[in-house]
Formats: C-alpha cells, sequence, structure tokens
C-alpha cells in the first residue's frame, strides 16, 4: 500500500519540478542567466525522477538497452547549483573556457558506463537489471554511489560558502539585509542537501542488511521532495528580492589599500560628525555608496576604518547608532502609548524582526521588555 502511494505521488512531483523548470526558462523578470541555471538544475532533476519512476516499473527489465542513459546527468546535478549561486552572487557572472573542469566527472562517468555498460550482452543487461529491481547488487555499486553523492555534496557545501562570503561581504555595504540576504537561496541548498542525505541513506539499507527500512526511509525522501518543491512552487520563486551581487573583488579586503594612519583619523572624525551630529543612519536605506558620496570619501576607506578602528562592519555600525537612538527614546519618554513599531522606524529600521534581533544582540533584551522596564523606572 505504502508503495502505492509513493509511486502515485512521484508523477506529481515530476510535472511539479518540469512545470517550475518550465517557469524558470520562460521568465522575463531577474537575471536571464541565472533563471537558466536554476530551471536546468530542476529539469535535471525531473529526467532523474522520470528515471527512477520508470525503473521502479520493471520498464528496464524488459528493455535493458534503454537504462542508464541518464545516469550520468547526476554529476551535473552540483556544477549547477554552485554556477547559479554564483551567477547570483556576483555581478556580470560569465562561464569561463578554464571552468570547463567541473563537467570532467560527467563526461568521463557518462563515457565509461555507457561504453562498459552497452558492451555487455543482452541476458548480462537483463541480470543487471533483476539485480537493481531485487536490490542484490556487489559492494562497487554502493562505493560508486558514495562517490556520486559525495561529489554532489561537495558542490553544495562549495555553494553554501558564496552565500556566507556574500551575507558577509553586504555587512560592509549596507545597513539593512533583509531583502538581500539570500535567505532563500540557502533554503534551496539545505533542503536539497537535507533530501540528498536521505536518499543516500535509502539506496545504503539493503546494503547493511536493513532492506525493511527501504520503503519507510524511501517514504522520507519522497515526502520531503514534495514538501520542499511545494514550497518553492507556492513561493513562486518570483525572486523579489533585490540582488546586488558583489564584484570578485570586492571580497578581497584590504591588502592594497594606501590610508596612513593620519588618514584614518581623519576619516573616523568624519564619520562621528556624520552619525552624532548629522545622525544619518535615521535614513533606513542608508548605503555604504551613499555614505562615501556625503562624505566625500571612498567607499572602500569608509569600509576599512570601520572594520579597523571601530571594530565592526558597516551593518553593525549603523545599527549599534540606531538601537542607541531607540533606547534613548524608550529611556526617556514617559507616553504609555509609544510602541516598538514607532521607534524602530524613527530610527531607521525598516522590518521589525531585524530591529528585534540587532536590538536583543546589542542589549541583551527585546525592545519591549527594555521599553515596559524603562518605563517602571520612568513612572515610579
Amino acid at each position: 500500500m505504502l508503495d502505492l502511494i509513493l509511486y502515485s505521488l512521484i508523477p506529481i512531483i515530476i510535472l511539479q519540478v518540469l512545470l517550475l523548470s518550465l517557469f524558470l526558462f520562460t521568465h522575463r523578470k531577474g537575471d536571464k542567466l541565472s533563471n537558466r541555471l536554476l530551471a536546468l538544475f530542476f529539469l535535471l532533476l525531473g529526467i532523474n525522477l522520470i528515471d527512477g519512476l520508470i525503473g521502479f516499473t520493471g520498464f528496464y527489465e524488459k528493455y535493458p538497452s534503454l537504462a542508464h542513459l541518464a545516469d550520468g546527468l547526476v554529476f551535473l546535478l552540483g556544477p549547477l547549483m554552485y554556477f547559479y549561486t554564483c551567477s547570483v552572487v556576483y555581478k556580470g557572472f560569465e562561464f569561463k573556457v578554464s571552468q570547463i573542469y567541473h563537467l570532467l566527472p560527467f563526461i568521463l562517468a557518462t563515457t565509461t558506463f555507457q561504453i562498459y555498460y552497452h558492451a555487455q550482452s543482452l541476458e548480462e543487461k537483463i541480470f543487471i537489471q533483476q539485480a537493481i529491481q531485487q536490490r542484490q547488487l556487489p559492494a562497487g555499486f554502493y562505493i560508486t554511489a558514495f562517490f556520486i553523492y559525495g561529489h554532489v555534496f561537495t558542490y553544495f557545501l562549495m555553494a553554501l560558502k558564496e552565500v556566507r562570503i556574500y551575507q558577509n561581504r553586504i555587512k560592509e555595504l549596507f545597513s539593512y539585509t533583509e531583502k538581500i540576504s539570500l535567505r532563500w537561496l540557502g533554503f534551496i541548498i539545505y533542503s536539497m542537501m537535507g533530501i540528498l542525505l536521505f536518499s543516500l541513506i535509502n539506496v545504503m539499507v539493503p546494503y547493511a542488511g536493513l532492506d525493511v527500512w527501504f520503503y519507510p526511509t524511501f517514504a522520507i525522501v519522497v515526502g520531503l521532495f514534495f514538501l520542499f518543491v511545494n514550497i518553492v512552487v507556492f513561493k513562486g520563486l518570483q525572486q523579489p528580492e533585490i540582488f546586488v551581487g558583489l564584484d570578485k573583488k570586492d571580497t578581497v579586503r584590504y591588502s592594497h589599500s594606501t590610508l596612513t594612519a593620519e588618514d584614518k583619523v581623519l576619516i573616523q572624525s568624519k564619520l562621528n560628525h556624520a552619525m552624532d551630529n548629522e545622525k544619518m543612519y535615521l535614513e533606513p536605506e542608508l548605503d555604504l555608496v551613499q555614505l562615501s558620496a556625503t562624505m566625500g570619501e571612498s567607499s572602500k576607506n569608509i569600509s576599512q576604518v570601520i572594520n579597523e578602528l571601530f571594530g565592526q562592519n558597516y551593518y553593525d555600525f549603523i545599527n549599534t547608532y540606531r538601537v542607541n537612538e531607540a533606547m534613548n527614546i524608550f529611556s526617556t519618554s514617559t507616553d504609555p502609548k509609544l510602541t516598538v513599531l514607532e521607534v524602530l522606524y524613527k530610527v531607521g529600521f525598516n522590518s521589525k524582526s531585524s530591529f528585534n534581533t540587532v536590538f536583543k544582540e546589542k542589549t541583551g533584551m527585546t525592545p519591549s521588555n527594555f521599553r515596559k522596564r524603562a518605563l517602571v523606572q520612568l513612572l515610579s
């Protein structure tokens, strides 16, 4: 009964994945290269799912020469996710001839296996398909499976590394991260890694002599995949976020800086004036470029001074002033109707969740608790 439910659910997942791929291929908004890379990623997922579903029906036992034609495509999933991440993170990302090595595992695996498999006799091919159906495969199969999953996981980890670089770097450039944090991309990568992990467990249980767990673990994989695809589809991947992108050179810190100690002190003084006197931090979307234009200094020099003399990144530097301003309002206002929402907008935040997170990091208390305590002290 369980296997019947699962095999009924898989075609729905395949249809959703293929429709999502079609949507991304034809979607006009956003970066065309990014959309096509993600579309190709989902398309290959769909092809792999179709191949697996056909295999479970026993079709390949009757027509063994048609089996394994799509096996090598799995070696493209990792590179596609990595390239997609780079295309979102970095401005002007484009493929280079030197990146061809990312495709070598796909080329080598596909060529080698196709030559090996199709050189077998028809009887041997049928025997291989029967062994797959009965989950009675040699140890070499499981070693190969580990290599394949390791290959995909490695690229997903590389993609996560690029996302972390991006998330750290935008805090050097922006005082807000709500619309540009790439959390949705992290969700896609982590979700796929979780699905792959359970998929690997499902592949390995027969080898461990735990065949009774094959369908339960398979059910987990299918359930997670169904949940993941539905979340992605219903969120629409409309990409309403504004992706600023980074230049590769922007990820390199101040190794070639020519600032002298006197230059740094002068910029520090200008920063203090801009914050203490002009209160520029009250501007909700104040970014490093805007601040540098107002101060008449390069954004790189300002970023360096904030890092080295204030010991903060730009995001923390600006939001520290905002939190201090909020604390001052909370501590001096006796208006019992004053709300946290009013204050967060007044001091330059544009997100309640961001305000709550930063405020608690700086003070160890939520804004609501801080306000309640301050009000008690004011009225006592």
